[in-house]
């Protein structure tokens, strides 16, 4: 992907964002359209489902709790499936009985994404290309969960300078793609009071809050669980005065100063405001809201005999750069 010259049919400046979005999902050359053989052990990078089937038996536990206080099984709804493995590894969790009677509904913003979908999956599972979508196909009643998710929104990037916040995109100079700060509107985060320190970077998923925020309405009871990489804001940026952006290929770490001349090629990540996500569910009346790492959430259920489910619970490394936001909604 030549990214140079969109940037410079805009103006010859596009946000962090805007970059990210046409990186990941442009329908003919983004990373998610042209790259989705990518995910595993001998692909860019790798999530829990492919590493065991751990979570996928934690997460049926949580449904299965979820349903018992709806009085029904509750229809699932995965955002951001992938390859499938996470849907997979829940089908064959599933009891012959629940597989008979729980719906599954994947939603997958790339077409590539759903058509592999559909070919990991058959016919056991239903495919949408919205939350709104699938939502209405249940009448708004869902256990609604992500693995991985919010990180893979476009993410807006700053910089605090001379004491203000200035926005970091993408320019062309002299022949080179380079970031370069920009003065903008700051979207909300508490991001930005907790870290205006000189010269640190931050990154906020403004996307994803929108996003969220759309489809709220169509919900009308049941569990969100969200699963990611990151940290509550007070811990975020500790020892990280970069900002996390970064991108991934064949396992291989990629700084955001490389992410330009592997548009479309590599997976572009950015960790979690979980404190931000906090605050989104806030605002929502009448939710209650969990945050636990993923260490907590799976123990109950891990076989530390096991190395690979050791490793999801291990402390300081999986078990604790991964956490967990439950969003329950039954009072509505």
């Amino acid at each position: 992907m030549k990214i140079a010259p969109y940037i410079l049919s805009h103006g010859n400046w596009v946000s962090m964002a805007e970059f990210m979005d046409l990186a990941l999902y442009d329908e003919e050359a983004g990373y998610y359209s042209s790259n989705i053989p990518g995910i595993g052990f001998r692909g860019d990078f790798s999530t829990s489902a492919t590493m065991s089937n751990l979570p996928a038996r934690r997460i049926i536990n949580l449904w299965r709790e979820s349903s018992k206080i709806c009085g029904r099984k509750l229809p699932i709804i995965e955002i951001g499936g992938g390859s499938g493995d996470m849907a997979m590894a829940i089908r064959r969790e599933f009891s012959l009985w629940e597989k008979m009677f729980a719906r599954y509904i994947m939603v997958d913003r790339s077409s590539s994404l759903r058509k592999l979908q559909r070919l990991v999956a058959g016919s056991a599972v239903s495919i949408c290309d919205t939350v709104e979508k699938a939502l209405k196909k249940v009448n708004g009643c869902a256990f609604i969960f992500s693995n991985e998710l919010p990180d893979a929104f476009p993410a807006r990037q700053f910089v605090f300078q001379n004491g203000e916040w200035w926005e970091l995109g993408l320019a062309v100079v002299d022949g080179q793609v380079i970031r370069q700060a920009d003065k903008q509107p700051l979207p909300a985060s508490t991001a930005f009071k907790h870290w205006a320190k000189e010269g640190q970077v931050i990154e906020v998923h403004d996307s994803y809050h929108k996003w969220y925020a759309e489809w709220q309405k169509y919900w009308k009871a049941g569990t969100m669980l969200t699963i990611d990489y990151g940290q509550t804001v007070d811990k975020l940026y500790y020892r990280r005065p970069a900002g996390s952006l970064r991108g991934y290929k064949a396992h291989t770490l990629l700084s955001a100063d490389e992410l330009p001349s592997m548009a479309g090629m590599c997976d572009i990540t950015a960790d979690v405001n979980f404190t931000d996500l906090i605050n989104l569910v806030q605002g929502c009346e009448g939710d209650t809201v969990q945050y636990l790492s993923q260490r907590d959430f799976l123990l109950p259920m891990a076989d530390l005999s096991k190395p690979e489910e050791k490793h999801l619970v291990q402390e300081g490394g999986a078990g604790t750069y991964f956490n967990v936001l439950i969003q329950r909604r039954f009072n509505n």
